[in-house]
């Protein structure tokens, strides 16, 4: 069963690349990026502020506070430079590039922690860097594109630096007031930067408002709820192969969605990303295992 649910949340998460794609590509694009990030982070802290109020669980410690900006700021930060990056490249692109941020964490770690990766990590970061370049390369890219796919995997070095620093800090404080505080300062982020650098807006649209709350209530808040409740269940294997699932998913969902279509190159570089994540995480847990005894 929480097989099957974390598969569904990688599926949700996957559609988010198309969605997003369709709200802020393109000159007519119906929401700014910025703007769309605000709104969506407004929209789930609210919603989570309220249900923490109901139940009287409101309560922030000086060092929840702490940690949870400093994730807040990895978060925010990953999350500004992918939905930029989104509107820049295609969805199927940014799913692929955004799936690095598995093998980044192991690069992070050994700059940060002098935590040498394992060799099945080590294969994998060449597998997905040489996916990276295939799927960089494939298609006629320009140079909006270029600097979209550069921007992507900006993002996906944030994102790893958030999962670092949110492993050394979540066994210290509640789980839904820690993600109140990093969705709320995420939130902050995006709507101080986004006067910045872009002219907002929101067009009246049925079809934004459905979107705005599919990502804010699905994406957001049923996700993240499914995968904490998931990971207490599966096996770190399992969790990591499923994980890998997600830039795949966004190549499908772009596919149906959007009609967006990948190059034989292009879908050559995304198998590799995909192959790259799964040889290095799951290789790294088995390894671990098999010493554990021994140790």
């Amino acid at each position: 069963m929480a097989d099957l649910a974390l598969a569904a949340i990688m599926a949700i998460w996957g559609s988010t690349f198309a969605v997003v794609r369709a709200l802020v590509g393109g000159g007519e694009a119906p929401v700014s990026p910025m703007l769309l990030v605000a709104a969506r982070m407004a929209l789930s802290s609210a919603l989570l502020f309220a249900w923490l109020a109901a139940r009287g669980q409101l309560r922030f410690s000086r060092a929840l506070w702490r940690d949870g900006l400093l994730c807040a700021a990895l978060l925010g930060g990953g999350f500004l430079l992918q939905i930029e990056g989104q509107h820049r490249t295609t969805a199927s692109r940014s799913g692929f590039l955004t799936g690095l941020l598995v093998v980044f964490v192991p690069l992070l770690e050994l700059f940060l922690f002098r935590k040498r990766p394992s060799a099945p990590a080590a294969v994998g970061i060449a597998l997905a860097f040489t996916g990276m370049a295939l799927l960089s390369s494939g298609g006629a890219a320009g140079q909006a594109q270029l600097l979209g796919d550069l921007l992507t995997v900006g993002c996906a070095v944030v994102f790893a630096g958030h999962i670092i620093a949110l492993g050394r800090v979540a066994g210290r404080h509640p789980v839904l007031p820690l993600v109140l505080v990093q969705l709320a300062g995420t939130f902050a982020m995006a709507a101080v930067a986004g006067p910045f650098v872009e002219r907002q807006h929101f067009i009246s649209d049925p079809r934004a408002f459905a979107a705005l709350l599919y990502l804010s209530v699905f994406a957001t808040l049923l996700a993240f709820g499914v995968q904490t409740w998931a990971q207490r269940r599966l096996p770190p294997v399992r969790m990591a192969l499923l994980s890998a699932l997600e830039p795949a998913f966004a190549a499908l969902w772009a596919a149906v969605l959007i009609g967006e279509r990948l190059s034989r190159l292009e879908l050559w570089g995304g198998a590799l990303i995909v192959l790259g994540v799964a040889v290095g995480e799951t290789g790294t847990v088995l390894l671990a295992r098999q010493r554990g005894p021994a140790g």
